[in-house]
């Protein structure tokens, strides 16, 4: 009940009366990055502060794809390996986007391309998941382990297979890893992308099965 009357107090407190990183996380989720950017500029921001969710300013700017405002906040020594509520680094979250931009400006920053989050995904398998190509070659390049496997056994074949992208399956190939090595419930890449129907992936698995 506390709890509650916190959270009330909080969302209806006039602005003046919120924390710096409250306004902050409110302009970020409200759609106002310049906003943000200005609460930003103007000092007195925690930036380790967490939203209830966990996340740092951080991890929203990079979700949201608010390009300027992650820079800024980087800029301003924003953690780019802070932990949000299950592991997922912000780099975890730029993988989650097409544009490599994102994961260029983390790195650069010093983000570890190898954390894996607390179900043991690293960034580069949700970038492979999500059918982000360049994204993902970019965390190749920059370290990433190819041959991390998540707690489930999965690794980046499997994600690929899950994903329906043939183009990613293909690059994992020509890289050397191997596509009939199952994970721990003994299930092949092909196995997810029969699952999921991906006929394309399957028939490009199937021949190399034999």
């Amino acid at each position: 009940m506390k709890r509650y009357l916190a959270i009330l107090l909080l969302a209806f407190a006039p602005a003046w009366a919120q924390s710096p990183a409250a306004r902050l996380f409110a302009a970020i989720e409200d759609g106002k990055p310049l906003v943000a950017e200005g609460i930003v500029e103007r000092g007195g921001v925690d930036l380790e502060a967490r939203n209830e969710a966990g996340e740092t300013a951080l991890h929203r700017a990079i979700e949201k794809g608010y390009r300027e405002l992650a820079e800024l906040l980087v800029r301003r020594g924003a953690r780019p390996n802070a932990r949000g509520p299950n592991g997922e680094t912000p780099l975890h979250y730029a993988a989650l986007h097409e544009d490599p931009a994102f994961a260029a400006l983390l790195l650069a920053a010093g983000a570890d391309p190898r954390l894996r989050n607390d179900d043991g995904e690293s960034p580069l398998y949700w970038a492979v998941l999500a059918g982000n190509a360049a994204t993902a070659r970019l965390l190749a390049e920059r370290g990433a382990d190819l041959r991390a496997k998540d707690l489930r056994g999965n690794g980046l074949l499997h994600a690929a297979a899950d994903g329906g992208s043939v183009e990613q399956v293909e690059w994992l190939l020509s890289l050397g890893l191997d596509p009939r090595e199952p994970n721990r419930e003994g299930k092949r890449p092909l196995d997810y992308a029969r699952e999921r129907g991906h006929a394309e992936v399957v028939k490009l698995l199937e021949r190399l099965a034999r």
